[in-house]
């Protein structure tokens, strides 16, 4: 079984990668990673499967094969009580639960100490008219993950100076600040760069991501870019094989992103362009 993941633990076996902070390293990113084909959807939503499903597997597949920026939206159904309030959501679609987030998160971590996680908190909003449950929320987060999280003031440190302050804070929780959900823990909204519209060919694609990278967001924080594709008729698109070409080693592209933000991911090789870039990075860092 351990073979069937030769990503699992691609951090803590990329050499210098150490040298590197959270918002110097290329991260490899699941849009939509609540959303996945695993999931059992009612019959109406599953004839709308091809526009609302990003993912093909659920989250502990996902970090397993590599993936450590999760984007996440979730909705807070005030027909629960506590954790079970919150799932992802995706347009209409409800995907996966906080609770097997939760669970597939501390599973993975124990299991791999030194692999480093983002979770963009990219949408939370209550299922219908109302307030998001933000109260529930926060005490969930902290009861769960807590001792988990990175402090924002820690931002700049590198991955070798935090693993030396701590053998647990492994999980960079980023999320739009509110007076009910709101800790040193946590370190504020990820900025999306996206084309702006539901409909977006590959070439439409390629065209927003050259000009987002004339001029990328640069800092301490993460930015996420996202490199998905919509067609009007199948829905969302698998485009490995531009991925493969737009990140690869010979494109240029890769070293001027934070979290490549994409659909489907396990489909190109984007986890080995990041294991490559990062090692790089960290070697040539002065």
């Amino acid at each position: 079984m351990a073979n069937s993941y030769p990503y699992k633990k691609w951090m803590s076996e990329t050499p210098y990668i150490d040298r590197l902070s959270i918002g110097e390293i290329v991260w490899p990113g699941a849009h939509n990673s609540g959303v996945d084909r695993d999931f059992s959807y009612p019959p109406h939503i599953a004839v709308i499967s091809n526009w609302v499903v990003c993912q093909d597997g659920p989250f502990i597949q996902q970090l397993n094969e590599g993936v450590r920026a999760l984007d996440l939206r979730f909705h807070s159904d005030e027909h629960w009580m506590g954790i079970k309030k919150f799932h992802t959501f995706h347009g209409p679609a409800t995907g996966r639960s906080l609770s097997e987030l939760i669970k597939s998160l501390n599973y993975f971590l124990d299991e791999n100490p030194d692999e480093f996680i983002i979770l963009d908190m990219h949408e939370l909003k209550a299922l219908k008219d109302g307030a998001f449950d933000y109260k529930t929320f926060n005490t969930v987060i902290m009861n769960e993950l807590g001792l988990r999280l990175i402090p924002k003031g820690n931002k700049h440190l590198t991955l070798a100076e935090l693993k030396k302050l701590s053998n647990k804070q492994r999980i960079v929780l980023a999320a739009e600040w509110h007076p009910d959900f709101n800790s040193p823990l946590y370190w504020g909204g990820i900025s999306h760069e996206w084309s702006g519209t539901d409909i977006t060919s590959p070439n439409e694609l390629k065209q927003h991501i050259a000009r987002t990278l004339q001029s990328p967001p640069s800092g301490p924080m993460p930015w996420s870019l996202s490199a998905t594709s919509y067609g009007e008729l199948a829905g969302v698109k698998r485009i490995s094989t531009e991925l493969n070409e737009w990140f690869g080693p010979t494109s240029g592209w890769a070293p001027k992103c934070s979290i490549i933000n994409v659909d489907f991911f396990g489909d190109s090789s984007l986890i080995d362009y990041c294991q490559e870039l990062n090692m790089s990075k960290g070697l040539t860092k002065r």
